[in-house]
């Protein structure tokens, strides 16, 4: 409505062209729920499993399982971290994200058992822009980029700020890629 003003991280109301209110959920909530759905499409698309994980204490929110025969093991998994913005962070080196330090350093550590990487998922900055569907197809906008921070080295800072290059979109095949590395025995 005009001269209605949306708290921070908080859409407007919004109406339908047919005049129906879309829903009130809070932002962030909106941006973790479509990076799922992103995420679980990529992985269905290559026909790997995702398990939710039910607290984040390990700065890990879901992991993908691939059941298939690399060079070393029969199966891979890899930790995700998953963030989704509408921010301007894409750069022409890749997307400059900024973590807490006591993120970098969870992400970071070489001494895991699972390999982790860093997800970010740029959207439109309207949510209206992020999905159009369509009468033989959906499609989700966005573009994902990930890194692998493994072994970087801590951080004593409040803040460190990590490029996920642009090489690095993840998609199917640089998914498939990287769970195929780790399960020949290497890193992301």
């Amino acid at each position: 409505m005009a001269g209605e003003r949306a708290a921070p991280n908080q859409w407007p109301a919004m109406w339908t062209p047919s005049g129906i209110p879309y829903g009130s959920l809070h932002a962030s909530e909106c941006k973790q729920a479509f990076s799922l759905a992103f995420t679980h499409a990529i992985a269905a698309a290559a026909r790997c499993t995702i398990s939710d994980l039910r607290s984040d204490v390990e700065t890990i929110d879901y992991t993908v399982r691939q059941v298939a025969h690399h060079r070393r093991y029969s199966s891979s998994v890899v930790d995700v971290q998953m963030k989704c913005t509408s921010q301007d962070v894409l750069r022409e080196d890749g997307v400059h994200w900024e973590l807490s330090g006591a993120h970098y350093n969870k992400l970071q550590d070489p001494r895991t058992y699972n390999r982790k990487i860093l997800v970010v998922l740029v959207v439109p900055g309207d949510p209206v822009d992020w999905l159009a569907t369509e009468k033989d197809r959906m499609i989700l906008n966005g573009s994902a980029f990930w890194t692998c921070i493994e072994g970087s080295g801590p951080t004593s800072g409040s803040t460190k700020t990590v490029v996920l290059p642009r090489k690095n979109v993840y998609n199917v095949e640089q998914l498939l890629g990287i769970l195929y590395r780790i399960g020949s025995g290497g890193k992301p």
